[in-house]
């Protein structure tokens, strides 16, 4: 066999196995590694979105790999995807999955965790929906924030905070010590009243509270305001002049009672005193007017004819009459003595009688005898004339 007939098979064999690898489309990420093969178990998960995650990517747990992904597909507005992962493999039913990047130009890998309260156990046939699942980083927006920062849209803002602090603190270094000590006693001193901070916003809490509560009568009252401010509106000269009123009350008051002190103390002495005489026979009063009521209606009854002589008096508790006329009629003149008051009652019959009794006592004295006149009987009590 000559050289040349050699290399002609070589050539031939690798464009046959080149061949056949094109035709069955088997890569790398096909082969087990680690996990798969016929002890498995499949497991779909959903995502949000399966940008940049390959059919072959690794699962892991851990530092691990125990499985691979071998199906992706698009289920209406989210991805899905098929695990197939090792039996050995113990994870709850509830594991969280994530897609991550190993490196800044890695393949994305899905990494399972186990929650902070596990439950059940992964098994053929488990699923994993969108609110177990999540997608980290991906390249693509890294770069692109990082291109948004270096373009100017946040350096420059910060070069601006960074220069307008040093021309701040420029020759100023003592005056900004003097401010930070300032700050620290300051919040020292907050520091005290913590609790009371902390009482402050339980109330505010409590009167938020309240108000949530009473909102549909905060709704009716700031309903009505408008119109409660209308109609004072409308009444506003009145009450311009009500004010205007009420300060010269004011100027009056003051000027009446200015260097009066000590005599409205005294006053207020009287009032009490006054209030609680009569406070004596408040419960009397009414049963006094009622028989004063009875009183008068019999004493109309009680007239047959044209008069009638009364004689009567009014007993009126010592003090009280003092306290309701002052000691002082409202004309002026003093209270009438007991004879005026019996005239008043008597008709005047009360000053005559003595003097015809007088008269009859002095008769005998005179030398001459009187000459007899017909008497006239005085009319009784109730009779007519």
């Amino acid at each position: 066999m000559t050289v040349r007939a050699r290399k002609i098979r070589i050539t031939t064999a690798a464009i046959a196995v080149t061949v056949g690898l094109s035709g069955c489309s088997v890569g790398l990420q096909d082969l087990p590694l680690g996990a798969g093969g016929r002890n498995s178990f499949d497991v779909t998960a959903e995502l949000i979105t399966a940008d940049g995650l390959v059919s072959g990517a690794d699962v892991r747990h851990g530092q691990q790999i125990v499985g691979r992904v071998t199906d992706m597909r698009l289920e209406e507005r989210h991805a899905e995807i098929t695990m197939t992962i090792a039996d050995g493999t113990d994870l709850p039913a509830n594991t969280t999955l994530n897609v991550e990047l190993p490196s800044a130009l890695g393949t994305p890998f899905v990494r399972l965790s186990e929650p902070a309260d596990p439950q059940g156990r992964l098994t053929e046939g488990s699923h994993l929906s969108l609110s177990d699942t999540g997608v980290g980083p991906q390249i693509e927006s890294t770069l692109a924030a990082l291109g948004n920062i270096l373009g100017g849209s946040g350096v420059s803002q910060l070069q601006s905070v960074m220069s307008s602090l040093n021309t701040a603190f420029e020759n100023r270094s003592d005056k900004v010590g003097d401010l930070i000590d300032t700050l620290n006693r300051l919040l020292a001193r907050s520091s005290r009243y913590t609790d009371d901070f902390n009482a402050a916003m339980a109330a505010a809490a409590d009167v938020s509270e309240l108000l949530v509560a009473q909102q549909q009568t905060v709704d009716d009252f700031l309903g009505q305001v408008p119109q409660a401010v209308t109609v004072l509106a409308a009444q506003r000269d009145q009450i311009a002049k009500l004010m205007s009123q009420t300060t010269r009350l004011a100027t009056n008051v003051a000027a009446i009672t200015r260097g009066r002190q000590e005599t409205l103390d005294h006053l207020v002495g009287d009032a009490e005193q006054m209030v609680k005489s009569l406070s004596a026979f408040n419960t009397e009063v009414g049963s006094t007017l009622d028989n004063m009521n009875a009183f008068m209606t019999n004493f109309d009854r009680a007239i047959p004819g044209d008069y009638l002589v009364f004689d009567g008096s009014l007993d009126i508790p010592g003090g009280i009459d003092k306290i309701l006329t002052g000691g002082v009629l409202l004309a002026g003149q003093p209270l009438p003595t007991p004879d005026d008051l019996r005239n008043v009652l008597s008709g005047g019959l009360a000053n005559k009688r003595p003097e015809k009794k007088a008269a009859k006592k002095a008769a005998p004295a005179t030398k001459t005898p009187p000459k007899t006149t017909p008497q006239t009987p005085s009319p009784r009590p109730g009779a007519p004339r």
